[in-house]
Order: C-alpha cells, then structure tokens, then sequence
C-alpha cells in the first residue's frame, strides 16, 4: 500500500518536476543578462563540468561518498527527532544506525548535496573571522565542483538497486529525488540571480501553474479520445 501511496505521489509531482526544469532555463537566460551574476554561473559550470570529467577519467573517491551518504541518513534522522547512532564506511559500502527509517530518512543522500552544504557552512563560519573577499571567487568554482560531484554519484549509484529506494517504489522515489535537486538548484539560480525573492517565488509559483494546467489539458483530451474511442466502439 505504501508503494502504491508513493509511486501516485510520484505521477502528482512529474508536472512539478517539468515545471521545475522550465524555471531553471528561465533563470538561466535572465542570468546571462547580466554580467556579473553570467561570471559567476560560469564558474560555477566550469567547476561542475570539471568534476564531471574527474569522475569519468579518474578513480572514484567512493569512501567519501560513502561517508557523505550515510552521514546524510544521520543528519536527516536527527533533524526528525528520531536517534542515530554508529556510522560505518568501508571501501564497498557503509552502514548508519537510527532508530527507524522514513522516506525522508531513506531517500536523504540523493536529495542533499552534503558537501556543498558543508562549504557553505564554512565559507559563513570564517566569515566571522577574515574577509570573505579573499575567498568569494572561488566559491561558485567549489560549490559546482561539489554539487557535480553529488550529482555525479547519485547517477551512478541510482542505476544499480538501492535498499533506500525499492520499498518506496522507483517512480515515486525517483520523483522526489529529482524534484528536490531541481528545486535546490533554482535555489542556488536565485541566490545568482539577484533579483527580489518575491520575483524569482512568482517566477516560480507561474511555471507550475503552467505546467499542472498543461497536464491537466492533456489528461482531459486523452480521457475525451478514450471515451469517444467506447463509446464508437
């Protein structure tokens, strides 16, 4: 039953997702209108797409990724209430107790970029102690760095079988997984963006109106084709 809950919430947030994908190339082509905010996109992507390229040609450091993964399934048990405990990481997998499991629990290390998060996190923390200008360049360089790198592995370890994804049902799961990366990344165009929050939220907000209005046009056609298609029958 659980499945068949999620895997429908799935099919409800596929307009989302295509909505969400509709925004981000909205932002981007606003982006490259100005100047400083294209710079620092184009850092970010040449950040991104040299990982990418590291991940293709090189070794794969897979015991940070593993430890990333399972430190997000304890992060995200924490921020439940629910108690974690002893985390493993080995050279072909990793372990992580918590007391129980939910799909948010389970589903974490795809939706969490933790290693992008953790540069944010310092870059704020020595903020308090030198001048972020020395460091400000390069922090779209290192963020598209990380963030392609948690892109990068959730790919790759997606497609094999993940115990955090079957009890959820693939199409529900996948659904979730990609809508929230979307949705964080249109946060990170925001930020890059520097337009007014209530601009870049109604932006936002129309996208999905277009697109939850778009498959609605489509379901009632489909319908139409099938009843006449019974009804002739």
């Amino acid at each position: 039953m659980r499945k068949i809950v999620i895997s429908l919430f799935g099919i409800l947030l596929l307009p989302c997702v295509a909505g969400l994908a509709t925004a981000i190339y909205q932002l981007v082509i606003s982006v490259y209108m100005h100047p400083e905010a294209m710079r620092i996109l184009n850092h970010f992507l040449i950040g991104a797409a040299i990982w990418f390229v590291l991940f293709i040609l090189f070794p794969r450091p897979v015991r940070s990724y593993i430890f990333a993964h399972e430190l997000s399934h304890l992060l995200a048990a924490w921020m439940s209430g629910v108690k974690g405990g002893a985390l493993e990481v080995h050279a072909d997998g990793g372990s992580v107790e918590v007391e129980k499991t939910t799909l948010w629990i389970s589903l974490a290390p795809y939706m969490i970029p933790l290693y992008s998060l953790g540069l944010i996190g310092c870059h704020y923390l020595a903020g308090l102690w030198w001048d972020p200008q020395l460091w400000l360049p390069l922090l779209p360089f290192g963020l598209g760095l990380t963030w392609s790198f948690h892109l990068c592995f959730t790919l790759y370890i997606l497609m094999h079988p993940q115990s955090d994804v079957q009890p959820y049902g693939l199409l529900g799961a996948y659904s979730m997984i990609l809508a929230v990366n979307l949705l964080l990344l249109c946060a990170a165009l925001f930020v890059i963006n520097g337009e007014t929050l209530r601009q870049d939220l109604h932006l936002l907000l129309q996208q999905q109106k277009i697109s939850y209005r778009f498959s609605a046009e489509v379901l009632h056609q489909l319908f139409s084709l099938i009843k006449n298609a019974i009804i002739q029958g």
